[in-house]
């Protein structure tokens, strides 16, 4: 593909691009914002888990009905973390419920003792914490007051159920196992990183994809073509708005590590362990993969497009690609060594980013990687050989809108 290239051209197509992608607003807003929403994706989880928590300790909850006697038990029994008070106007509740007075209202059948469920009246049913710290409670003084009837020692009952905690390890192939994480941590972690993985290719493929539009449509690339090889152009344009990005994630990488430092001790939270410096790397890795692989795709889309119209049908059946690790997110991330996962991690359109959720939640070992890089790299060649023809064979083709069928025939056509 460098065949017959001019370095010098070359070279002056790389700087024109990477400057003007660097003097974008754009640029310098995402730069700025990059550091605060890796930060934030650490923090943001323990933070509200924090409020979560915390709303806990200013629960009311009323109690409507006697329950043979076990509403005044709740109130006398309740902790300190939970305001528990007996009410005889269930409407009155309920409203207090709307107004926010009462976080929620719990009805005692007479039975209820014996009930198996009971019903628990909130405005809107999702603070689960506050919900399980009610249940939980009602549970533990229930279970006493049964052990009681029955003749049992409240001490025997709470060894009897109690339920040990886990301490989660995480195995690695390569051994040094380390300290897990729960479910939630991996997805929120995964989640932020595919979104920023997935938001920084498609801006900068779909720049140059648009780049070369608006010189086409413009007559632009005429003028530039009568001074540089179409392959040069081609080049040009993604090395420049790829150095743009490495130099952004390198600020971003590096701005956020320092403020790791600072921001978790600060705010008394323990940052996640996946937001490692190999982490960091791991995202520059699958970002440049990802964006050399989809930057020569969406190039040949601009370069078979008429408009914006034709160019935005044209990158489609690229997008869906990227989009399917995003919405396969749980199931990747709860089955990191299922079929489906290992042969995505593989197929070049989406192995970026779930051998990036791999790494994250179950690293695959070495060997894996080692073998998607390879078929990566080994696509990206393919695809900058073909694109490259394509570019040169349509971007000087206008009056007519060309499909992604006719650039498979510019590919395969011979004589040129």
């Amino acid at each position: 593909m460098l065949k017959g290239v001019n370095m010098h051209k070359l070279w002056v197509m790389i700087k024109y691009n990477f400057r003007r992608t660097a003097a974008r607003k754009s640029f310098i807003v995402l730069t700025i914002l990059g550091p605060i929403i890796i930060i934030a994706m650490a923090v943001l989880p323990g933070l509200l888990a924090q409020r979560s928590f915390g709303s806990v300790k200013d629960a009311r909850v009323a109690v409507y009905g006697d329950g043979g006697g076990l509403a005044d038990t709740l109130v006398t029994a309740s902790p300190n973390f939970l305001t528990i008070y007996r009410t005889d106007d269930f409407e009155s509740a309920r409203e207090e419920c709307f107004d926010g007075t009462l976080d929620g209202v719990l009805v005692l059948p007479d039975n209820a003792m014996d009930a198996e469920v009971l019903s628990f009246y909130t405005r809107g049913g999702s603070n689960i914490v506050m919900t399980e710290t009610v249940r939980n409670t009602i549970g533990h003084i229930l279970t006493g007051l049964r052990a009681a009837e029955a003749g049992i020692d409240q001490s025997q009952v709470a060894k009897l159920t109690a339920v040990p905690s886990f301490d989660i390890v995480q195995l690695n192939r390569d051994g040094g196992d380390k300290a897990g994480q729960d479910f939630n941590d991996f997805i929120y972690t995964a989640i932020a990183f595919i979104m920023l993985l997935y938001m920084t290719t498609l801006l900068y493929s779909q720049m140059i994809g648009r780049s070369v539009v608006t010189e086409k449509t413009s007559k632009t690339v005429e003028v530039m073509l009568s001074s540089v090889r179409p392959s040069t152009l081609m080049i040009g344009k993604i090395a420049g708005m790829g150095i743009a990005g490495i130099v952004q994630y390198s600020v971003w990488i590096a701005v956020s590590l320092l403020l790791m430092k600072v921001v978790g001790p600060a705010l008394k939270i323990e940052l996640p362990s996946l937001l490692s410096a190999d982490m960091l790397g791991y995202l520059i890795l699958f970002f440049l993969l990802a964006f050399f692989l989809y930057s020569g795709l969406y190039a040949v889309c601009g370069a078979l497009a008429e408009d914006e119209q034709s160019y935005g049908q044209l990158q489609i059946p690229f997008i869906i690609p990227l989009v399917v690790p995003m919405v396969m997110i749980s199931y990747l991330v709860m089955n990191p060594e299922a079929p489906v996962t290992v042969f995505l991690s593989f197929f070049p359109l989406t192995a970026p980013m779930t051998m990036f959720v791999r790494i994250i939640v179950s690293p695959p070992g070495m060997l894996h990687i080692i073998i998607c890089v390879a078929i990566m790299l080994v696509t990206i060649t393919a695809v900058a050989i073909g694109s490259g023809k394509i570019f040169r064979l349509a971007i000087l083709r206008t009056g007519k809108s060309l499909k992604l069928k006719d650039g498979l025939k510019l590919l395969f056509q011979k004589g040129e």
